[in-house]
């Protein structure tokens, strides 16, 4: 008999788990939103779900004021509200972005799972990016995505509106230019609540 052993060719079973463990609650938070009925407290959203929905693309080009590459990775595994403009920002843009804002810091402990994007399609408004970034302190300034209206299928319609970013990187939900800042708080409560309904049923589960 040989002295080789034989190799076994390796499992995947340890990789699908890690896959299983971080998109497990993305994908129960999606479940949760679509049937409410399943939630204590469950209700309709109150914003436009994107149907498919749109992932960001990983070509697509992003850069910070300061002209680096937008590190992506600061959005992992976070929900983030999601703000785009084309390249100026009025007083209705400021009071959207300071919606944003309150609405993360109404969430409680909820917040440590909640980014704040602002999307400059106008690459060429870096004195306009830096400035609002300074303005709002802790929220995350890209310039370019210049593609991002053509993907949403809205054209420059998709400005000066708020939109829902899952942890997975996909565009999910998006509220009118006038929608008031209670509707996008009681959608972002419900989709931290199914995440957290799994999260706490794996746990015991595994108890």
């Amino acid at each position: 008999m040989s002295d080789e052993i034989e190799k076994k060719p390796r499992s995947l079973v340890p990789l699908w788990a890690m896959v299983a463990v971080f998109a497990a609650p993305v994908a129960a938070a999606w479940f949760f939103y679509l049937n409410p009925e399943y939630l204590p407290s469950g209700r309709t959203n109150k914003g436009e779900l994107i149907d498919p929905v749109v992932a960001l693309p990983a070509d697509l080009a992003l850069s910070t004021p300061d002209g680096a590459d937008f590190p992506r990775d600061l959005l992992a595994g976070k929900w983030t509200l999601v703000y785009l403009t084309g390249g100026t920002c009025d007083d209705a843009c400021r009071n959207r972005l300071d919606a944003m804002r309150r609405i993360r810091l109404a969430l409680g402990e909820g917040q440590r799972s909640v980014e704040r994007l602002l999307v400059v399609i106008d690459t060429t408004a870096t004195e306009l990016a830096r400035r609002l970034g300074t303005a709002f302190v802790g929220m995350r300034v890209a310039l370019g995505g210049v593609r991002l209206p053509e993907l949403l299928g809205e054209g420059t319609t998709a400005f000066d509106r708020l939109y829902i970013l899952d942890p997975m990187g996909n565009l999910m939900m998006r509220y009118a230019a006038d929608a008031p800042a209670r509707d996008t708080l009681e959608d972002m409560e419900r989709l931290l609540k199914a995440s957290k309904s799994w999260i706490e049923g794996a746990q015991y589960g595994h108890k």
